[in-house]
């Protein structure tokens, strides 16, 4: 019988049980009770070494990210670990190369460390089947919650906290059509993870209506020059085009400069709307209109989760926010 059994019964997480075989504050009067008294009756007895490690923690929070490309992630990551450090943690931030077996050397490495709690972010967490793998194997008592995810993985001391970008993109494409646009291409950057979820929005959008018809293209490199030479392409394959949505703001930039150098007004003939709501929404001009994807919120949210789970307190497993478009000049 281990303290997950215990939980699962009670009806509560596994920090909650921790909490009270330890002693510790944070969980109320009749969830400590109703433990107690499970505790009792299945006649548990904690491990002494992992009670050891419990007594040895040092209020340590592990901080793991696998993609420094986005300045907006950098930042996202700044933001937990203020936070963090704020509500009394010390932090250690990490970064995870690419590789098969990276993930899981990183947590077993960390293993030793006694750590509270841990926070990773990229689109390698995304593999469930890899994130249960090195989880329940170097880190099965260590709340750990997954940032820009979405859905659980099927272990209790693992959270999720993302995005729901298939439904934003949806709402992209039905706000240029309530513009009466009728020609509407997405630009997917490279190596996207959630490529195929942004595309099934884009074309749940582009489904409901008769008049409007979506195009597709992939593999933009994530830079102004990705945008320029894809709305170069774009045009000379549909010259009719006139609604552009484009995964990323600084694709969404190179393409704007591209259809104002050859003369095409924007919004006025083309409208466009960009990805992550970033600060060169604010100094192109027009202002571009972008799809935050609500990063700093979830951070925020993270940071809540963890807390909530290493303090004893119930917290949802799986928390999806909705994203919001932002409409600025390019609209």
């Amino acid at each position: 019988m281990t303290i997950y059994d215990i939980a699962k019964l009670a009806g509560v997480s596994a920090s909650s049980v921790s909490r009270v075989i330890n002693g510790k504050p944070g969980v109320n009067k009749g969830k400590r009770e109703k433990i107690e008294e499970l505790l009792r009756q299945h006649n548990y007895k904690p491990d002494l070494n992992a009670r050891s490690l419990v007594m040895q923690a040092n209020h340590t929070i592990a901080i793991l990210i696998d993609n420094l490309v986005y300045p907006r992630h950098r930042g996202g990551i700044s933001m937990v670990e203020d936070e963090l450090t704020h509500r009394g943690y010390n932090c250690v931030v990490k970064y995870i190369p690419a590789g098969e077996n990276t993930m899981e050397a990183c947590m077993a490495e960390l293993a030793g460390q006694h750590l509270e709690g841990i926070v990773c972010f990229g689109p390698s967490f995304r593999n469930h089947e890899k994130v249960r793998s090195a989880v329940s194997q170097h880190q099965p008592h260590t709340p750990v919650v997954l940032v820009n995810h979405m859905g659980g993985v099927g272990l209790d001391n693992v959270y999720s906290v993302g995005a729901n970008e298939r439904e934003g993109f949806t709402r992209c494409v039905e706000l240029l059509a309530s513009r009466g646009r009728k020609e509407i291409a997405l630009l997917l950057d490279s190596d996207r993870v959630s490529a195929s979820t942004i595309q099934e929005g884009f074309e749940q959008g582009i489904d409901k209506f008769q008049k409007v018809r979506g195009m597709v293209y992939t593999d933009i490199p994530l830079s102004l020059e990705g945008g320029v030479e894809a709305v170069r392409r774009i045009l000379r394959e549909h010259p009719r085009l006139d609604g552009l949505i484009c995964a990323n703001d600084l694709i969404a930039i190179g393409a704007m400069n591209e259809l104002l150098d050859q003369g095409i007004r924007v919004p006025e003939q083309i409208s466009i709307i960009g990805e992550e709501n970033s600060l060169y929404c604010e100094i192109c001009r027009p202002k571009l209109s972008s799809l935050d994807t609500m990063l700093n919120s979830l951070m925020l949210m993270a940071v809540r989760t963890l807390r909530d789970a290493i303090e004893g307190r119930e917290t949802s497993h799986s928390i999806t926010l909705s994203c919001d478009i932002v409409e600025r000049g390019t609209t």
